[in-house]
């Protein structure tokens, strides 16, 4: 579990760099027609903030992920790591930021599913 989620980092750190490219396309060629494509340009800014959020969000799964993780690899106390990851989920509810919570959730159930845990 723990490499998938390093694979989906790296995987997003690639897709976070086309994104910022087209972001820039959109935003040059906003300046370049007299700003005639706003439409444009603010759907390149939501996808790179949308994109920008995911990979932030699975960074900090990682990091929290490493606290709990063995010199051999392995994971350590595993329902402190879901009563953890329960706990931001509520956190993140109260500020309304549902797309950060659906990625904990996913990883979250991905964790439930994996090591058969109630």
């Amino acid at each position: 579990m723990y490499e998938s989620l390093q694979v989906s980092v790296e995987k997003m750190k690639k897709e976070l760099r086309t994104h910022r490219s087209l972001y820039e396309e959109a935003c040059s060629m906003h300046i370049d027609s007299g700003f005639q494509h706003e439409k444009l340009w603010l759907n390149a800014d939501r996808n790179y903030q949308d994109k920008f959020i995911e990979f932030e969000t699975h960074c900090f799964l990682l990091d929290i992920l490493s606290e709990y993780r063995d010199e051999e690899g392995n994971f350590m106390h595993l329902d402190e790591i879901t009563l953890s990851l329960e706990s931001l989920i509520q956190q993140y509810v109260k500020q309304e930021a549902y797309e950060i919570c659906a990625i904990i959730q996913k990883w979250l159930d991905h964790m439930y599913s994996r090591y058969q845990l109630v």
